[in-house]
C-alpha cells in the first residue's frame, strides 16, 4: 500500500523528504511551500527517474507504477546508504514494471540495493548477487546464473517434475 500524500503533487511529495533532510521546521503543508532550491533539487531527482513530466500532477491522478516510482524517488531523496526495496513491482501491471526496472538500473552504481522479490525473472534480470532463503535460513548465495543452475533451488521452487512448488 502506498504511503504517498495522494492529494499533493509529485514535486510536493518529493520535496517533503528534502525539507526534512535539510532540517527545516515542520509546519502544516498549506502554510509551507518548498523554496526554489528545494524545488530545483526535487526536479533534478525526478528527471533521471522519468518523472519530471508529471511533477505538477497530483499523485492520485497517476498510474500505480508511477506511484511506486515516486516512492523510490522519496527514498533516494534521503540519501540512503542502502536502498531497501520490498517487492517493488508487486501489484504493478506488467506493462509498467519495465519502467521501474529501468529506473532501478539507472540508480547510482555506488548505491547498494537490497531487493526482496519473489519474481525470479525480475531477480535474474536485475540482481548481481542473489541470496535464496528457505524458512528464514540461507540456502544458497551466488550470481543469478549460479542460482539458476543449482538443482536444489530448482527442486524447491519449481518442483522435481518441473512444475511449480505451488502446483503440488
Amino acid at each position: 500500500m502506498s504511503r504517498l500524500c495522494r492529494d499533493l503533487t509529485v514535486i510536493e511529495n518529493v520535496s517533503l523528504p528534502l525539507i526534512q533532510k535539510r532540517g527545516a521546521a515542520f509546519r502544516l503543508w498549506p502554510a509551507m511551500r518548498p523554496d526554489s532550491a528545494i524545488e530545483a533539487d526535487a526536479v533534478a531527482l525526478l528527471q533521471p527517474l522519468g518523472l519530471a513530466g508529471v511533477a505538477t500532477r497530483r499523485v492520485s491522478e497517476l498510474a500505480y507504477g508511477e506511484q511506486r516510482l515516486i516512492e523510490i524517488a522519496i527514498a533516494v531523496a534521503l540519501s540512503p546508504r542502502v536502498l531497501l526495496l520490498d517487492e517493488p513491482v508487486a501489484g504493478v501491471p506488467e506493462s509498467e514494471s519495465a519502467a521501474i526496472l529501468d529506473v532501478l538500473s539507472r540508480l547510482p552504481e555506488d548505491l547498494p540495493i537490497l531487493l526482496i522479490e519473489h519474481d525470479m525473472d525480475l531477480v535474474f534480470r536485475f540482481a548481481r548477487r542473489v541470496i535464496v532463503l528457505v524458512s528464514g535460513a540461507i540456502l544458497f548465495e551466488g550470481t543469478p546464473a549460479e542460482v539458476a543452475a543449482n538443482k536444489a533451488i530448482r527442486d524447491i521452487y519449481f518442483g522435481r517434475d518441473g512444475h511449480g512448488a505451488g502446483d503440488h
